[in-house]
């Protein structure tokens, strides 16, 4: 391979160690170390294969989880590859993804290691310093910026010549061959997203190619839950919090200042292509309501007659048109869902956050006119815990909100409402973790040494890098245990849930709170090694570290498997296998791109926030150039939109539905680490406040020593003392047979008819002005009267 991509484990070691994740992965589909890899890497290897190079993705921590005792060393030694690209896109991957690099640099000390992704565009500084990392990229797409580097990289290991200077390739922090670091422009920032490939071509044909499944598998059980994802755009309009994929991070961290979209045709043709071959449900990501009413019409119409699989919409809010845009979707696809994330039902507390454009109130009514429509096949609300002024108080007030919610769509079984803590970390490159002090945290972590050390933690509460002044971590903890209760109990109740796995939730909820103080116990009123103390616990950790504060099944969907698909499968089959066989016969590789025809990858003209040279693009501080004011919106003094069509800015937004708190709050901000207006050739000047370190934790630093010296064993060949068997076989994922049961069960219950004897308080579908049920809590039927 000219390139192999993998993707490590969050944690490397975690089949040894103890460590209670607890509800970090509970609203994803995959397990708490989180082997689901980012859709970049598949984009990457096709716009590489379609350029003439090799690429391949190995997911080691899919290996690592599906096979028991899986010796990493002994496998990553066989790759065979002139470069190795590793991701850091979500920072949970901090810890596995510098040790996989540490062992991949000890096996090919000649092979370069390059690391990508949104963590790493942040902390490229940080990377570039490890002896294990040799390149660096920033940005959110730099597929044509990698191809650039692979070619010279393989063309230097084919002629074994040096692979020289490197300074013209955008984006690039690297090290020459005397080990000094060149942080090139972040100048690369395309417009659109239509020359990559999102329509599962290459991860097909990559697998039949190297006729292996599991390396190339997003989570455990895909097979079973065969979930995939259909992106619509690069960026956001947005600037929640909290986010590090916010409008504030794409323009001061990544060097964006204009939403890219991929074309509405492009988007349909991805999920006509996906299902052909892929029987599971469909996720349309990122919200397509930012582009504007004339791509969602032609979207949506465009869809008609063509969806098979179940295909759900991520909504940043109420849809515009409300009834209207529910009757739109009804007229042009036989089933869909929507997904929403409120984070709070307390109105305040979400505009803190960055969610004041909308009410609750608007947020219920959204819901009522979505069940309202026949072929709306779930709706799925999210709400969460640690988010800005937020209280212990607040949190348990959730089950009493949903309660209320419940009874006002008259318990109707497809509305779906979880919630989950904010961990383990709040994102980084993100408004709030620039400005801690001014969204009411305190940083546990700051560097990026800082978030890996405290990935090895004994437990979620222990890892998270951030306090709340609202309210203590130890509160936190609390309080999403008793939310999760509250509302698994109004699910089970009703016949939202299955009985059976309402029960079950209620047992495992608490018993992870109890295990949770044990281990406290175990950790502050314990002597000796604090990882011997800890090893009699792992087996429970690992049972109590997923479907803890919900059933994980209830993210899945019910789907079918229909003989089209078989079909195509094997047409797949016959069309590559062949093919590929002969390729190998004469000791090469066929290539593994899409079928489709792609453009080569351009350099926006509108996008970047820097120029090539390292000057500014774009104004700061809400400054008018084209839109561009730290994402909130610009208006007019009579509030009408003025924020030109495409830019961070989506057309709708005007001062009248912003939060004005929120824009004061964010008018003095700070950008943080990033220091993505380098000037060509010069280092970014990394602010004094982002270089701090934390006030040290004596538990972080006991287990350090420990780390050390364990090490120093390992090097004197010494035994591992209390280390368990390599299995993590208590990780299971949303997927497996279980998952697929439990998902059919669920979608059951959400098709029971008006009058079924089982169907709960009122539990109907598809009517029109559902009846309301009982009367709301005494606080909600106040709240309504008021409004």
């Amino acid at each position: 391979m000219d390139m192999t991509y993998i993707h490590a484990p969050a944690t490397y070691d975690f089949r040894e160690r103890s460590i209670m994740y607890g509800p970090v992965s509970d609203m994803v589909p995959s397990t708490p170390i989180f082997e689901m890899y980012p859709l970049g890497l598949t984009t990457l290897c096709e716009y590489l294969e379609r350029h003439g190079l090799r690429a391949r993705i190995y997911n080691l921590a899919s290996m690592m989880l599906h096979k028991r005792n899986f010796d990493v060393e002994r496998n990553l030694a066989r790759l065979d590859s002139r470069m190795f690209g590793i991701d850091l896109h979500w920072m949970p991957h901090c810890h596995g993804s510098i040790e996989v690099a540490k062992i991949l640099k000890r096996l090919h000390p000649d092979v370069p290691i390059s690391f990508g992704g949104l963590s790493s565009s942040i902390f490229h500084e940080d990377l570039i310093a490890y002896d294990c990392i040799d390149y660096v990229f920033r940005g959110d797409s730099t597929e044509e910026p990698m191809r650039m580097l692979v070619e010279r990289v393989s063309r230097a290991a084919r002629t074994h010549t040096p692979v020289g200077d490197l300074s013209d390739i955008p984006n690039l922090t690297w090290k020459d061959a005397t080990g000094a670091v060149h942080i090139n422009p972040l100048s690369w920032v395309p417009d659109d997203m239509d020359a990559i490939s999102l329509d599962y071509d290459y991860p097909m044909k990559g697998v039949l190619r190297h006729h292996d499944m599991t390396s190339y598998l997003p989570m455990k059980g895909w097979l079973s839950y065969p979930v995939t994802a259909s992106l619509t755009c690069r960026g956001c309009s947005r600037n929640c919090a909290t986010c590090g994929g916010s409008a504030y991070a794409f323009k001061n961290h990544f060097g964006r200042r204009r939403v890219a979209w991929r074309a509405p045709e492009l988007l349909i043709r991805d999920i006509q292509h996906v299902q052909e071959h892929v029987w599971g449900p469909i996720f349309v990501l990122n919200d397509f309501l930012q582009a504007g009413p004339e791509y969602t019409r032609e979207f949506i119409t465009g869809l008609k007659g063509k969806v098979v699989n179940p295909i759900g919409f991520e909504f940043f809010g109420p849809p515009p048109g409300g009834d209207d845009f529910y009757s739109m979707l009804d007229e042009n696809l036989k089933s869909w869902s929507v997904e929403i994330s409120a984070e709070s039902h307390d109105d305040d507390v979400r505009k803190a956050f960055g969610k004041g454009h909308y009410t609750m109130r608007e947020l219920e009514d959204t819901i009522v006119d979505a069940l309202a429509h026949p072929n709306c096949e779930r709706f799925d609300l999210y709400f969460m815990t640690g988010i800005p002024k937020q209280t212990a108080a607040s949190v348990r007030e959730t089950g009493e909100y949903v309660r209320h919610l419940y009874e006002r769509v008259g318990y109707d079984p497809r509305l779906v409402v979880l919630t989950s803590p904010m961990a383990p970390f709040l994102d980084v490159g993100s408004i709030a973790f620039d400005n801690p002090e001014a969204y009411g945290y305190k940083l546990r972590a700051r560097t990026f040494e800082e978030h890996r050390e405290r990935m090895i933690l004994p437990s979620w509460k222990h890892i998270m890098n951030y306090e709340s002044t609202y309210m203590s971590n130890d509160e936190m903890v609390e309080a999403t245990y008793d939310a999760a209760l509250d509302l698994n109990r109004i699910k089970g109740e009703h016949g939202i849930l299955d009985p059976g796995m309402a029960a079950a939730t209620d047992r495992r909820i608490r018993e992870a709170r109890e295990q949770m103080r044990r281990l406290d116990q175990v950790l502050y009123e314990g002597t000796g090694r604090i990882d011997a103390r800890l090893a009699a616990l792992k087996e429970e950790f690992e049972r109590l570290s997923e479907n803890t504060v919900a059933e994980k099944s209830e993210l899945n969907w019910a789907f079918d498997v229909k003989p089209t698909h078989a079909a195509h499968l094997a047409k797949l089959w016959l069309a590559n296998e062949p093919a590929n066989y002969a390729a190998r016969l004469t000791g090469r590789a066929r290539p593994a791109c899409s079928d489709f025809d792609y453009p080569d990858q351009q350099n926006g003209v509108r996008s970047p926030a820097w120029n090539a040279d390292g000057t500014a693009n774009c104004a700061f501080k809400g400054e008018v150039t084209d839109g561009m004011g730290d994402g909130r919106a610009l208006a007019d003094e009579h509030g009408d939109q003025v924020a030109a069509a495409g830019s961070v800015v989506a057309p709708g937004f005007s001062r009248a539905n912003t939060n004005e708190a929120f824009d004061a709050a964010n008018a003095q901000l700070e950008a943080g680490r990033a220091g993505t207006s380098s000037v060509a050739g010069a280092a970014p000047a990394v602010p004094e406040a982002a270089r701090a370190t934390v006030e040290r934790d004596p538990l972080l630093e006991q287990m350090m020593a420990e780390e050390r010296e364990r090490a120093a064993a390992e090097a004197a060949g010494a035994e591992r003392g209390a280390r368990r068997p390599k299995d993590a076989g208590g990780l299971k994922g949303a997927g497996g047979r279980a998952g697929a049961r439990d998902a059919r069960k669920l979608g059951r219950l959400r098709d029971r008819k008006p009058g079924d004897a089982d169907a709960g308080a009122g539990a109907g579908r598809g009517r029109k002005g559902r009846g309301s049920g009982r009367k709301g809590r005494a606080k909600y039927v106040k709240i309504d009267e008021e409004r």
